[in-house]
């Protein structure tokens, strides 16, 4: 007769206290249903979402490498933060629909009107998760993209929730992006956020509602968003 394995106090401690976290949490989201506005804060552009810190934080380990003619897409959140510096020799904002601070008004999936390499730098920040056919706009972006240029590209694995601008289509993980990027000469892929960060989004908590640790833990096998850095 083979004996069964004893159970330690310890491991049945954390069992019990993993089941009664897991209830409470049930019931607190429960209660959230009635409670919660599920509304970004009023008042901030952009929204302080652990997705923009997220995107900040991509950001800022790239930022050396922003040159020469560079694009972005609308909103033009970054465009402070570039516009000036001595390596970048243009700036164009690019959206599907005119607007007062669109320099480019095309579609990202079939932009014939757009040269070929006719950038050095593309900041695509959470812009493909609203495009219909992302492949093609991934294959536009490498077309536009001069010889070295780079992309630097995020994408969502949870958002808050549905965002129609003009369209939401889809979620993505890293295997996402090494399909989409994989013609490329170069990539360098990073995964932000965790369960913690990636759960709060759909209630709608932002930064300030994690501690710093917590914010800046980072877990490839739960991110709140995914992105890439390629150069062509």
């Amino acid at each position: 007769m083979t004996e069964r394995p004893s159970i330690q106090p310890v491991e049945l401690l954390k069992a019990i206290s993993s089941n009664l976290y897991k209830y409470l949490l049930g019931r607190f989201l429960g209660m959230g249903l009635q409670i919660n506005s599920f509304a970004f804060p009023e008042g901030y552009i952009p929204v302080p979402t652990p997705a923009r810190h997220y995107i900040d934080t991509f950001l800022n380990e790239f930022d050396s490498t922003v040159r020469g003619r560079v694009v972005e897409f609308m909103p033009p959140f970054y465009q402070e933060r570039y516009i000036g510096r001595s390596e970048i020799t243009s700036y164009d904002v690019w959206d599907i629909v005119p607007s007062a601070a669109a320099t480019i008004v095309a579609d990202l999936q079939s932009a014939p009107e757009v040269s070929e390499r006719s950038f050095d730098t593309i900041l695509c920040t959470h812009v493909l998760c609203n495009v219909q056919y992302p492949w093609l706009a991934a294959r536009e972006i490498h077309r536009m993209l001069d010889t070295g240029g780079l992309v630097l590209c995020t994408v969502p694995m949870v958002l808050q929730g549905y965002a129609p601008h003009p369209g939401d289509y889809y979620r993505f993980t890293r295997d996402s992006l090494q399909t989409l990027f994989e013609g490329f000469s170069k990539v360098e892929y990073r995964s932000y956020g965790n369960s913690a960060t990636a759960s709060g989004s759909p209630q709608y908590l932002m930064r300030n509602h994690f501690s710093s640790k917590v914010l800046n833990y980072h877990d490839p096998n739960c991110p709140s968003i995914v992105a890439v850095a390629a150069w062509k």
